[in-house]
């Protein structure tokens, strides 16, 4: 799993309990391709976070099943995060 320490760029909420990011990409087909990297996390994970996309950004948010922000909710945020590391690596 990523390191959740490093999740400076998400925003935290407080109702309701949740944290969210702002994506942006260069193009149509990377704004794709994140998606698609993203439904394998949450199918992989059993997690579905909310999601807002037009053509060049996506806005990942994801609210607490709890009262607070825990192990799940950060650990699905750093994978998220995990998938742009990734490709950035590959390039």
């Amino acid at each position: 799993m990523a390191d959740i320490h490093s999740l400076n760029q998400w925003d935290t909420h407080k109702l309701p309990v949740g944290m969210s990011r702002r994506y942006e990409f260069s193009s149509y087909e990377e704004t794709r391709q994140f998606l698609d990297d993203l439904a394998h996390l949450s199918g992989r994970t059993g997690y579905y976070p909310s999601l807002n996309f037009n053509r060049t950004q996506v806005t990942v948010r994801i609210e607490a099943e709890a009262k607070e922000l825990g192990m799940m909710e950060y650990g699905f945020a750093a994978e998220t995060d995990a998938i742009l590391s990734h490709k950035a690596l590959a390039a």
